[in-house]
């Protein structure tokens, strides 16, 4: 009776495990790259802290956005239009990104190469700023600001 009972406890777990779960996630991997940009560069993306992924024009109007939850659209337009906690602390993050690049600029030179070329490490305002980087060999394609943080370059 006990291989039943096991072989009985591992098919529930396997059925459990193959069902759809009523709060998927989806991943920033996954989303960023078919999110619309700003034509201009001067656009740049925010994870809020409501879960959802927004690129923003230079006005912060919203170019597109992706849920990162299950969360039913209210009939306000979240997630579309932002609320105003929301907006704010995109906005905040925003002006904190452009503080901290024009404050804390990097000596460097196109010549030089034994500099880190890594994205990650390069704070932004906008994506304008990253796809700038390309001249001291960067291959960062946005700039991310993730909830009430200073901005990142990106490569998607």
């Amino acid at each position: 009776m006990k291989p039943f009972t096991a072989v009985g406890f591992f098919m529930i777990v396997g059925l459990t495990a193959a069902m759809p779960s009523s709060h998927q996630t989806r991943y920033l991997k996954d989303v960023l790259p078919n999110l619309k940009r700003d034509p201009s560069g001067a656009g740049f993306t925010h994870v809020g802290s409501d879960n959802v992924v927004r690129t923003f024009d230079k006005a912060f109007n919203v170019v597109d956005y992706a849920q990162l939850d299950d969360r039913v659209p209210s009939e306000d337009g979240w997630p579309r239009v932002p609320g105003a906690a929301i907006l704010a602390e995109a906005k905040d993050a925003k002006a904190r990104s452009t503080a901290q690049t024009t404050s804390k600029q990097q000596p460097r030179s196109p010549l030089d190469r034994r500099q880190e070329h890594s994205c990650v490490s390069e704070f932004c305002p906008d994506d304008q700023y990253c796809t700038a980087l390309s001249i001291y060999r960067y291959n960062c394609t946005e700039c991310m600001i993730v909830s009430n943080n200073i901005g990142n370059c990106q490569q998607f």
